[in-house]
């Protein structure tokens, strides 16, 4: 009997401004929701062919996720407690089959850094920049939490062709 074929391999990399809350938060969600989609544990996806990573366009490297952030993924059985902040680079692009944008100037930014590298950047929501939630309360995390899953819901879908 022939095994299955490997998985497609698919890198995906969140992009914001410092790294600290939006693309981890979306990160750490993707990867939830990705291992609830195959039925396994986040660590696991690298063997079922899914990279999950994030950076931003202003990071400072070293920085934690913000506790606003880390207390609302862990709210959706996600772990940011680990992550550290690192600013995106060319090696990170060009490792990327997907690089989403949570703003219009996050994908600017990227195409003015880094023209021609990687895959073009699309925005996660569909038409609108994703609100910053930094220095607020545990209420705008989760309203941005919430919109960062409905969000990639849809790409996730597609990734899974379902």
């Amino acid at each position: 009997m022939d095994s299955p074929a490997p998985p497609p391999r698919r890198s995906v990399l969140f992009v914001c401004t410092g790294n600290t809350c939006r693309s981890p938060l979306a990160e750490a969600l993707c990867r939830r929701m990705l291992a609830d989609r195959l039925g396994c544990e986040p660590d696991e996806l690298p063997a079922r062919g899914f990279a999950v990573a994030s950076a931003g366009v202003m990071a400072y490297p070293g920085d934690a996720a913000s506790p606003p952030a880390v207390d609302v993924a862990a709210e959706h059985r996600a772990d940011l407690t680990a992550h550290r902040s690192r600013p995106v680079n060319p090696e990170l692009l060009a490792a990327a089959t997907d690089v989403i944008a949570m703003t219009r100037g996050h994908l600017l930014a990227l195409r003015a850094a880094f023209p021609a590298v990687g895959p073009e950047p699309v925005l996660l929501c569909d038409a609108d920049d994703l609100p910053d939630p930094i220095g607020g309360d545990a209420a705008e995390y989760r309203a941005c939490a919430r919109l960062i899953a409905g969000n990639l819901d849809r790409f996730i879908k597609g990734w899974l062709g379902s």
